[in-house]
């Protein structure tokens, strides 16, 4: 059973080249000023947008989803302390990994048999930074998918801690956006909705990701210019 630490970053793995901000990027970390003479941070702006047309939509009381869902392809699933309690059905399902973002860790008998357990203690709290454990949580999920394994990523009620790392690894492996992630995992769990901290998270780790591929890019061409 893996429990998450903090990250440290080796002076090797520090870049050699300048840091290039992509176009759209640049753009949106300019402050913008409303009629009043406030002004608004972009990272806020995006939040208020994303929590105005993603995650405010009335939910019918008649819908229903699997607990736990399957959120995207055929191998990850999101959901609550629920998902654990129901064995049998994590054994049909075959999940192969549990990752399990809450503050206490769960019991060692809840976990399927045979699975791997990552656990990342974690609070829901817009001050709680899940930061440091956006790249191990990714690299967890990633190992489930390339050994063909199924993957159940929960939190206590499968709404805001466990979305907000389903929201990372979709980035960060699927090359998709905040807002991507988001739709595409509420099509499925109607009830997601990571707060407001998270959120902010999430962007930062947005643009990051956006960033280490433009240098990415920048790099690899000037290498074959070489």
């Amino acid at each position: 059973m893996a429990t998450a630490s903090q990250p440290r970053s080796s002076t090797a793995e520090r870049k050699t080249f300048a840091i290039v901000r992509p176009p759209s990027l640049a753009k949106a970390t300019k402050n913008t000023t409303t009629p009043t003479g406030r002004t608004i941070d972009p990272s806020d702006k995006r939040v208020n947008n994303i929590r105005i047309n993603l995650l405010t939509n009335r939910i019918h009381r008649k819908v229903t989803f699997a607990e736990p869902t399957l959120v995207f392809d055929k191998f990850l699933y999101l959901g609550g302390l629920k998902s654990l309690y129901e064995k049998n059905r994590a054994t049909r399902l075959n999940i192969t990994h549990v990752l399990s973002v809450v503050w206490i860790r769960p019991k060692k008998d809840t976990i399927p048999p045979n699975a791997k357990h990552f656990f990342i203690k974690a609070e829901d709290t817009i001050l709680f930074d899940m930061t440091p454990y956006f790249e191990q949580a990714c690299r967890f999920i990633e190992e489930a998918r390339q050994s063909n394994g199924r993957v159940l990523v929960h939190c206590a009620c499968g709404v805001s801690r466990s979305t907000t790392i389903c929201c990372a690894y979709l980035m960060k492996h699927h090359s998709m956006s905040l807002e991507q992630a988001l739709t595409q995992i509420r099509s499925q769990r109607p009830i997601v909705r990571p707060n407001t901290g998270f959120l902010r998270q999430l962007i930062r780790f947005n643009e990051k990701i956006e960033c280490d591929r433009a240098n990415v890019d920048k790099l690899t061409e000037k290498l074959e210019n070489i």
